[in-house]
């Protein structure tokens, strides 16, 4: 609701470390051009005081499919991490030019990870290989 939490990640002890920002999108650009230096911005900053409370709602997991996904991929790990990206961003790709409609993304996502056998500790150079096996699949499915 409030957009001000961007990122969080969650460690195996169970704590959080969250990355909270004002509403605006030009941060996280401004970060990804001059990574890895953080430089001053023109964004108002961030006043927690003045928010006072953030509000949190269970996930839809149903509504949203690409975000089980990739919970689910993150979750069995190995290379299924790395096909979910390369597959998402082939069929973003594909959206993005008109080849597919908006709701084939998610088809296409799941169609490359139904296909997967994921390598449980992949070396880099596996990781790779699955990355540009799942492109080519993502690229070649007709939807």
């Amino acid at each position: 609701q409030e957009s001000i939490i961007h990122s969080f990640v969650e460690f195996n002890d169970h704590s959080v470390i969250a990355q909270l920002g004002v509403p605006d999108m030009k941060v996280p650009i401004q970060y990804a051009l001059t990574y890895p230096d953080r430089l001053p911005s023109q964004t108002s900053p961030l006043n927690l005081a003045e928010i006072a409370m953030l509000h949190f709602k269970q996930m839809d997991f149903e509504r949203f499919p690409c975000l089980r996904m990739a919970y689910d991929a993150g979750k069995a790990g190995g290379t299924a991490p790395a096909v979910f990206n390369a597959a998402n961003e082939v069929a973003v790709e594909r959206f993005i030019t008109g080849e597919i409609a908006f709701t084939d993304i998610e088809i296409i996502i799941e169609h490359v990870l139904e296909r997967h056998s994921a390598t449980p500790f992949p070396i880099l150079e596996e990781i790779f290989e699955a990355d540009e096996w799942a492109r080519d699949v993502a690229k070649a499915l007709k939807v």
